[in-house]
Protein backbone atom coordinates (compact mmCIF):
# COMPACT_ATOMS: atom_id res chain seq x y z
CA UNK A 1 0.00 0.00 0.00
CA UNK A 2 1.15 3.49 -0.82
CA UNK A 3 0.12 5.73 1.40
CA UNK A 4 1.23 8.80 -0.80
CA UNK A 5 -1.22 7.26 -3.35
CA UNK A 6 -3.96 7.00 -1.22
CA UNK A 7 -3.86 10.73 -0.09
CA UNK A 8 -3.70 11.77 -3.33
CA UNK A 9 -6.56 10.18 -4.19
CA UNK A 10 -8.78 11.00 -1.14
CA UNK A 11 -7.47 14.70 -2.37
CA UNK A 12 -9.25 14.15 -5.71
CA UNK A 13 -12.27 12.68 -3.84
CA UNK A 14 -15.26 14.64 -4.27
CA UNK A 15 -17.10 16.20 -1.20
CA UNK A 16 -20.64 16.70 -0.32
CA UNK A 17 -22.92 18.09 2.10
CA UNK A 18 -26.00 16.20 2.49
CA UNK A 19 -28.96 14.92 4.59
CA UNK A 20 -30.92 12.34 5.23
CA UNK A 21 -34.52 12.29 4.16
CA UNK A 22 -35.86 11.39 7.42
CA UNK A 23 -34.03 14.06 9.21
CA UNK A 24 -33.79 17.25 7.02
CA UNK A 25 -32.19 19.40 9.19
CA UNK A 26 -29.16 17.43 10.04
CA UNK A 27 -26.54 17.70 7.94
CA UNK A 28 -23.70 15.37 6.89
CA UNK A 29 -20.43 16.28 5.13
CA UNK A 30 -18.20 13.69 3.50
CA UNK A 31 -18.08 11.52 0.11
CA UNK A 32 -20.64 9.65 -1.96
CA UNK A 33 -20.17 5.90 -1.65
CA UNK A 34 -19.91 5.67 -5.46
CA UNK A 35 -17.09 7.63 -5.29
CA UNK A 36 -15.11 5.94 -2.49
CA UNK A 37 -15.59 3.01 -4.10
CA UNK A 38 -13.90 3.98 -8.16
CA UNK A 39 -11.27 5.61 -5.78
CA UNK A 40 -10.44 3.02 -3.20
CA UNK A 41 -12.45 -0.70 -4.74
CA UNK A 42 -13.07 -1.27 -0.53
CA UNK A 43 -15.79 -2.29 0.68
CA UNK A 44 -19.32 -4.69 -0.28
CA UNK A 45 -20.78 -2.55 -3.24
CA UNK A 46 -21.02 1.24 -4.08
CA UNK A 47 -23.76 1.70 -1.74
CA UNK A 48 -22.26 2.15 1.49
CA UNK A 49 -19.23 2.94 2.74
CA UNK A 50 -17.96 0.86 6.07
CA UNK A 51 -16.54 2.90 8.87
CA UNK A 52 -13.39 -0.27 9.06
CA UNK A 53 -12.54 1.01 5.20
CA UNK A 54 -13.02 4.76 5.86
CA UNK A 55 -10.80 4.67 8.73
CA UNK A 56 -8.12 2.96 7.20
CA UNK A 57 -8.71 5.29 4.04
CA UNK A 58 -8.13 8.13 6.48
CA UNK A 59 -5.11 6.59 8.22
CA UNK A 60 -3.11 5.58 4.89
CA UNK A 61 -3.77 9.33 3.88
CA UNK A 62 -2.22 10.32 7.21
CA UNK A 63 0.84 8.00 7.04
CA UNK A 64 0.97 9.30 3.26
CA UNK A 65 1.23 13.46 4.89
Amino acid sequence: MDAQAVLARVAALPLTQWNFKESPGVFHLGPMAQDFRAAFGLGYDDKSIATVDADGVALAAIQGL
